[in-house]
Order: C-alpha cells, then structure tokens, then sequence
C-alpha cells in the first residue's frame, strides 16, 4: 500500500513538474484593454494588459533591460500589468513568487520606435468616397444619396471641424449637388479654395477606350473647364478614374494639355508614376493599390489612435526603402474610400495621435486629414524620382459595356463619331453666313455631354433602368448628332452654285480627299436615272433593290471636309466593270472569292498577288456561337476567355449562298442559317470601283440564352504578324504600345500580375489590322471589342481577326441584371488588303465608319457663293487629322484641333476657305498659350508624334 502511495505522489509531483516546465518554455501572453487604456508614467506612455495564457498570481513584478520595474497586480479573477506603448523590442524578466519559476522573453511594445524614413513625416487621411453614377441603385436612387447622405453631410462637417478635408472624384457629382442646393454653391466655393472639399477635373470615371477622341476630350471640357467657369475660377488639377483596370495611350496628354497635372487610380502596385503618352506629356499617378483597402480590410481609424499608430506603422514600415530610392518626401496617404461610402470624421483620433506625438519621447509623424491634390502638392515637393511609366494597360473589364450591351455602345460610337462632324459643318456654316447666330452652341453642348454620361457602373442594383437610362442618353445624342449635320449640309448646299437640276452634293466629314459609295433618294424609281460627274463623265452607279427610289453610286475624290456635286439624269448608262460573277464565285480587278459553307473560303488579291484567307479552320466572315460564364467587369485579375460549351460555327450550316444585288457600284451575297438561339443572315457585297468587301451579319429573334457569346471571324494567310488598332486619338501595335511591366495591385481574385501585352480581347475603335512585312488586312469595324487569336480548342498558329458581337453575361453585382440582350442585332464589318501601311489601315477603317452624306437638290441654283467642288479645310499630311472645328468656348472664334495618328513629327500646312486675321496657340481645353504667326487661307505649324494641339483662329465674323 505505501509503494502505491509513493508511486502516487511520484505521478502528481512529475506531472507538476511536467506543467511548470510546458509554462516556463510558453510565451507568456499579454492582452491589452480595449479600447486602450493608457495614461502617462515616469515620462512614458503606458497601456493596460491583462495575463491571459497562465495563472497570474503566480507573478509579481516585470523588470525591464534599464531596470524599470513594474507590479503585476491581481484585481477580479485577472491579473493586471500597465506596459510601455512605445519603444524597443526587448528582453523582459518576469519575477515568478517562486524563485526557479522566473522567465525571460522578448517583449515588444505595441507601436515601436522604429518609424524608420517616417519618423519625421507626415501622414494623410484622404476621406473621399468612390462614386460609379449608379452601381448600388439606379441613378436617382445614387444621386439623392450622394447629395443627402454624402457631400451635404462633409459640408456639415467642415463647419464644426475646420482641419476635416474631403474629396468627391468627378464634376458630375458637384454639378448634381448645386442644382439640387444653389443656396450652397458659395459654401462649396469657400471650401474649394481652403483645399478641403475637391472635386475630380473630369465629368466622370468612364471606360477610357469606349469612347471617341473628342468624347474623351469632352471629359475635361464638362469637368475641369466647367469647374471653373463657374466655381470663381477654381483650378482643379487632378483626374480620378479610380476603378477602372484599364488606361487608354493618351490620356495622360488629354490631362496634361488640360492643365491637369495629377491622375489617382487604383488596382495598380501602390506607388507614384511619371506616365508619359506617346508624344511625351506625362502626369504624376498615384496609386494606393486599391481604393478600398484602408476601409474595408484595415480599418485604421475605427478605434483608437494607439490602434491607428500600431496598425500604420505595419503598414508603411515596407515603404521606407521605395521612398528612399525614389527621393519623395515622407509623407504617406491612407485612403479612406469605398463605393459610395459616406464621410466619417476621425478628428477625435487625429487630435488624439497628435497629442500622444507631442507628449511621446519617440519620433513619430504628424496625422492629419488631407485630399489627393494636397496630398499630392507635398510629394512634388523637393526633388522626387517618380517611376517613369509609358504605355497603355488594355482594359480587362471591356467585356462589359460592348458585348454586354452592343444597342447602346453603337449609339456611343455614332455620337462619337458624328457629333465633331456637325461641329465641323455648323461651323463651316456659321462662317458662310458670318455669323454664329444659328450655330446650335447649346444643342451640340448637351447632346456632347449625353454622349459621355455612361460612365463605367453599366449594370449594378436594378441594372436594367441604369442601363435603360444610359442607353438613352447615347441614343439621344446620336439622334442629335445626325439631326444638327443633316441641318448644316443642307444649309450648306443651298449656297452651292450647280449647272442643271437634280444634283447630289456629297460631303465628305473627314480631314482628307475621299472615294467611297453614296446614295440619294430620288423622287421616282431609281432604275430609270443615271448619274454624272460636273464635267458629265458617267458615274457608276445602281438601283437598291431595298429601295426602289435610292439610286448608289462610287464617288471618287471628294475634298477633305468638303463636298463635291454630282447630276442625275433620265435612262441608263452604264459604266463597264471588270467582274464575272455566279451565285458562288467572284473575279474583279481586286479579288477572286469563292463563297463556301460559312462565307469566302478563298480569297486572292490581283493586286498583291497573294492569297489573303486561310480558311482551313474557319471560313472568311465566319460566325461563332460560344460558351461566356464571366461577368464583364469584377475583382478577377484576368479577362474571362469564352469556352467551348455548345460551340457552333456558321460554316457547320449547310446553307447555299444567293446573289441577291449586282451592277458597277458592287454584287452582293446572302445565306441564312439557323443557331440553337438565333437565325443567322450573312450578306457579303464586294464592290468593283475599290478594293473593299463588306460583310454584314444579323442575329434575328436572339433569344438571351445566359453565357452565349458571338464572334465574327477573319482568318488570315499569316503567323506571327504584327496586331494594330484604333485607340481614341492614336493607332496602338500589340507587344509594342502597352506598359511592360505588370500592372500588380490587387483584387479580391488575387493580384493583377499578367503582363498587359497578353490581354485579349481589346477595345478598339474603327479598325484592326494585321500585318507582315510585304501585306497588311484591315478590318473595320462597328463593334467596340476586337480579338486576333483563335479562341477555340486546339487554336491555329495563324491571325484570326475577330469582332465579338455580343455576350449574354450578368452584371457582377451580386443583385444585378442580365445582359441578356434579346431580339434582332446588327453589325457590319469591312476588310481589304493591301501594302503593310499605318495611312491605308487608318483612313480604311475610318472612312468605312463616316458615310458620305448627300444632299438631292431637285433644281439648279445660280449663286455663286460656292463652286461645285469645295474643301473648307484641309491638311497636307493626311495622317494629321483635323479632329474638330467649332466655336470657341468664349467669344465667336473658331477652335481647330489636330491630331498627329503616325507617330512621327510633322510640319503640316493647314488650308482654310476664308481668311483668318489671327493665329493663337491654345491648351486642350482652349486657355490661350501664346500667338504664332500666320493669316490669309493657310497657316503651318509643328506637329509632334502623337501629339494633340488646339488653336483658335480670329476670323472677320459679326460678334
């Protein structure tokens, strides 16, 4: 019995033994009070901590390596201890009541000592809050929340607390707010210029590459000028486009020749940036990373300000060797900013931080609230060393607005497209008239801002009023457009001397000489009329079998922003061509095409002597239905790629092809073919008087299956050819034009780490191109998203130019709508080949979007006013385009913008119709630089590489 005893005892003492060594090698534990209790002692703060992993009696003291001592003291069931807030990490004793149970471990403070290049600095709460027009509700819904519940309430704030600071990202938001409470415009004045309340210099945060040149000028044009125009002249000098994961080549310049030095975007490795356009303007980008990761995920300033420094001070402690290398001064920006997020005042935590800096032995830095710009003012300061960046990111979430909602991106591109031109014409009508008294200055300023109102929230909570009310105001605005140079072509015509009745004027809307089709309604049947030039050479021409009264015809050296008359006259006359046709084959002086299963599946170019297709896999004009399961835009860090599920192609379909149009002008084709979803009508119209074909493709009765997309298919006789495209105001080349490095920053998918130059699809505008270096094929094209690589299994080596027509996906608003798209599209699309050739790809792809227009002027006019043939203005490189002519914002003078699209620098001669008296040099957004030489009808002036340039010329006209 006493051996049993023994062993007993034996067991319980070595199981003490046991204990009482496991917590001797454990890290004693110290959990603080929260929110923290601090105060002062001995000259040092101290906070409140508990022991919270051992039995707390068994401890009295804890002496620190300079021998400080401090009681543990025993208060409820918790034994309490006040440790240094501050300081080194350094080895503690902890005094056991039982001498052998005394431990050593490291301690360290909440908030070291080591702020590192910050100790001296500054840091900046940058409160704003993230706006997309509508992406939490509809647009009203927003706007009622953005003025009631966000800058209504950061006014209020301002007034109790004169160092809060806020900030609002796009003029659209300020122009909201003063027609909802003018009695606060002042107050907003006041506040503007003491740098606490700012406001973005652009209108909105749209898809950079969605729009037109002239749309993405207008940006500055309804922020930035704006702003000032009416704000007592209020510079704003930084941009925001915060959410989007794309930049287009030459916004930068767009800001910079606005007199916008800053841009803030987010999705990006956190950092400063020298972001150069090509033509080597550049702007400071700022990135935080993302927008959202001080709020969502750290929460810095929820607490207290002891939390603030320990949490901060993690934060930046990576960042002292990249300010270091970079020489910018320490100061560090905490963005505040959510989706929608309202203003939060953290001046009771600011107050607090700066009273524990005053008070602290440590170095720490200042806090304080600030905005971008202020913020940005202070890291210009000195001599930073900001990383130089060039190139354009393709943006990843293009899938959205095009494929997604392909009705309302046409609209965008026809206003686009057509508003510079009734700016043009209206004014060249203005200064025939010597008079601005009808020039529709409000009109076209409205219809220019409906133009650009979509911004990058298609879709989101009740999506599909948002994308109703869009797709609206862009319908609006090309009815506008179309409307206004109807009106001024016409008005033009009437000043137009013609020799006989029954005349066509034909106006061509861009800045060089042009040849292309044109059409006329006439007032009896088509086929009985015929048509000549001005010296009565015959014209090609041919009845429309739609139309019996429209009579088509091939105009040929139409001036360059001017016009060129043409007669009807009674019988036929034909012009011979060189073409044999048959319901399947082809042979003019251009091509011989043989049609197949799915649309031309040989092509060989007379000219070039090559065969253009290869059509092993897909034919020529091809039409693919696809699977699409992403979402358009979201936090993935790649571009969903279509996938193979119940994959058909129109050259599966055996449909036989019918001639359905034939004569000088062209010869069409048509074949039919029913999909799972849709019937497919495919027309095909080579024309005889260019080296041009045209393909059109409806998709009828659509019926909005979920995750389908549609392509169109090119497929090219080439391998590892050279990739261009339109991008607004500059022509990019895939692997060449792109940033190099990966753009980082993160999503909620991970990091954004794939180079820019793999991106695929990619937004463009009139035209993509492939080329080697003895042929080049453009395709133009009616669609805002372009691909160039097989996208199905088991792809080709080869260059399949595509246009995706659209895609049936869901809003990545996890309450959001279907693009689902139902009923009837239509898309037309344009090929030729040709000498590998920037000029041929540029104007081909352009001019196949700007149709000559015509005006039918039943009886002959004796003015004369005006002769025959005109060019109102016109430029000696046609690779300087004129991108608008109109009235200047202030006065009645005249603004011309030019935009270099070669990339080379120039030295043009301008041509005018009347005389100016005086030349002016102006920024983007018309803010006079300096006067150049030149009157009478001609000026010349240098054009850089890619370089956009504005001027105002003085006419004689009646103020």
């Amino acid at each position: 019995m006493k051996k049993q005893l023994h062993l007993l005892v034996l067991v319980i003492f070595l199981g003490q033994v046991n204990l009482l060594v496991a917590q001797v090698n454990e890290v004693l534990k110290f959990d603080y009070l929260r929110p923290y209790e601090y105060k002062q002692s001995k000259g040092n703060m101290v906070a409140k901590a508990f022991l919270s992993n051992t039995n707390g009696k068994d401890y009295s003291k804890i002496v620190f390596e300079n021998g400080d001592m401090v009681k543990i003291e025993k208060e409820g069931d918790k034994s309490w201890v006040w440790l240094p807030v501050m300081g080194e990490p350094e080895n503690i004793q902890i005094i056991a009541k039982r001498k052998n149970n005394n431990r050593t471990q490291l301690f360290t403070p909440l908030v070291t000592s080591d702020w590192g290049y910050f100790e001296e600095g500054t840091f900046h709460i940058i409160s704003s809050s993230h706006q997309d027009i509508a992406w939490m509700d509809t647009p009203q819904a927003c706007r009622h929340d953005r003025i009631n519940e966000i800058i209504g309430p950061a006014l209020d704030i301002m007034k109790t607390d004169e160092s809060y600071h806020f900030g609002m990202e796009q003029a659209l938001n300020l122009k909201e707010f003063v027609e909802e409470h003018p009695e606060r415009k002042q107050e907003v004045i006041e506040r503007y210029k003491e740098g606490r309340f700012t406001w973005g210099a652009t209108y909105n945060q749209p898809y950079e590459g969605m729009q037109m040149g002239e749309q993405l000028i207008r940006e500055m044009y309804f922020g930035k000028l704006w702003i000032e125009k009416n704000f007592d002249g209020v510079q704003e000098n930084t941009a925001y486009n915060t959410d989007v994961p794309g930049r287009t080549l030459q916004f930068p310049q767009i800001l910079a020749k606005s007199g916008t030095e800053n841009l803030f975007v987010s999705r990006m490795r956190e950092g400063f940036y020298d972001w150069h356009s090509p033509d080597g303007s550049s702007v400071l980008t700022y990135t935080p990373g993302n927008y959202g990761w001080a709020a969502m995920f750290y929460k810095i300033f929820d607490d207290d300000a002891i939390e603030a420094l320990r949490k901060i001070q993690n934060r930046v402690k990576m960042w002292s060797d990249y300010y270091r290398e970079h020489n910018l001064p320490p100061h560090f920006a905490i963005v505040i900013s959510n989706d929608a997020s309202g203003p939060v005042d953290y001046g009771e935590v600011v107050k607090e931080w700066n009273q524990i800096r005053k008070t602290s032995k440590v170095k720490i830095p200042e806090l304080r609230h600030s905005t971008v710009p202020g913020f940005l003012e202070n890291i210009k300061a000195g001599n930073p060393q900001f990383e130089q960046l060039d190139g354009d990111r393709p943006n990843i979430w293009a899938y959205i607005h095009g494929p997604g909602h392909h009705k309302a991106i046409t609209a965008s591109r026809e206003s686009g497209r057509m508003l510079p031109s009734a700016e043009i014409f209206n004014t060249v009508d203005a200064l025939l008239k010597s008079s601005f008294d009808d020039y529709p200055e409000n009109r076209l300023s409205k219809a220019f801002e409906e133009s650009i109102y979509p911004d990058h929230g298609w879709g989101g909570l009740n999506g599909h009023i948002t994308d109703s009310i869009f797709r609206d105001k862009l319908e609006f605005a090309a009815n506008e457009a179309n409307e206004m140079f109807e009106t001024s072509i016409n008005s033009i015509a009437k000043k137009i001397g013609t020799k006989r009745d029954d005349a066509i004027v034909v106006f061509n809307d861009l800045s060089w000489e042009r040849n292309g089709i044109a059409s006329t309604i006439l007032p009896n049947e088509a086929q009985k009329y015929y048509v000549v030039d001005e010296t009565g050479a015959v014209v090609p021409s041919q009845p429309s079998v739609s139309n019996p009264r429209e009579l088509q015809f091939y105009a040929n050296n139409v001036p360059s922003l001017g016009y060129k008359t043409y007669y009807v006259r009674k019988g036929r006359k034909t012009v011979k061509t060189n073409a044999e046709v048959a319901p399947n084959v082809l042979s003019n002086t251009y091509y011989t095409l043989h049609l197949g299963e799915g649309g031309i599946t040989y092509l060989f170019d007379h000219v070039l002597g090559k065969e253009i297709l290869n059509t092993t896999r897909f034919s020529g004009g091809d039409v693919l239905s696809m699977g699409y399961d992403g979402n358009g835009a979201g936090e993935f860090t790649q571009m969903t790629e279509p996938n193979m599920a119940d994959y058909d192609k129109l050259s599966n379909h055996d449909s036989p092809w019918k001639m359905t149009e034939h004569g000088a002008v062209f010869t069409e084709y048509m074949n039919k073919a029913k999909f799972k979803h849709a019937e497919v009508v495919q027309k095909i119209r080579v024309y005889h008087q260019e080296k041009k074909i045209d393909f059109y493709v409806d998709l009828l009765n659509w019926d909005g299956t979920h995750n389908r997309e549609f392509r169109f298919a090119v497929p090219l006789d080439m391998e590892n050819a050279r990739v261009k495209y339109e991008v607004p105001l500059a022509i990019a080349e895939v692997g060449k034009t792109e940033m190099k490095q990966a753009p980082r920053g993160w999503a909620w998918g991970g990091t954004y780490d794939q180079k820019p130059e793999t991106i695929h699809p990619r937004e463009v505008l009139n035209f993509i191109s492939a080329e080697t270096d003895d042929v080049a094929v453009t395709m133009a094209t009616d669609v805002a998203l372009a691909d160039w690589i097989d996208p199905t299994r088991e792809a080709v080596d080869y260059t399949v130019l595509q246009g995706i027509l659209l895609a049936s996906h869901k809003s990545c608003h996890a309450e959001g709508n279907w693009y689902h798209q139902t009923g009837d599209h239509h898309f037309k699309f344009s090929i030729s080949s040709h000498a590998p050739s920037e000029k041929e790809s540029y104007q081909f792809g352009t001019g196949s979007n700007h149709t000559l227009r015509t005006v039918f002027t039943p009886s002959k006019n004796g003015t004369t006013m005006l002769p025959e043939t005109y060019s109102f203005f016109n430029v000696s490189d046609p690779m300087v385009r004129i991108s608008t002519v109109k009235k200047s914002e202030e006065g009645s003078d005249v603004i011309m913008r030019l935009v270099e699209m070669e990339g080379k620098d120039k030295s043009p001669t301008i041509g005018l119709s009347q005389s100016f008296q005086k030349l002016i040099h102006t920024n983007l957004i018309e803010k006079e630089k300096n006067q150049l030489e030149g009157n009478g009808k001609k000026f010349k002036v240098n054009v850089g590489n890619n370089a956009i340039e504005t001027y105002k010329l003085v006419f004689p006209i009646r103020q």
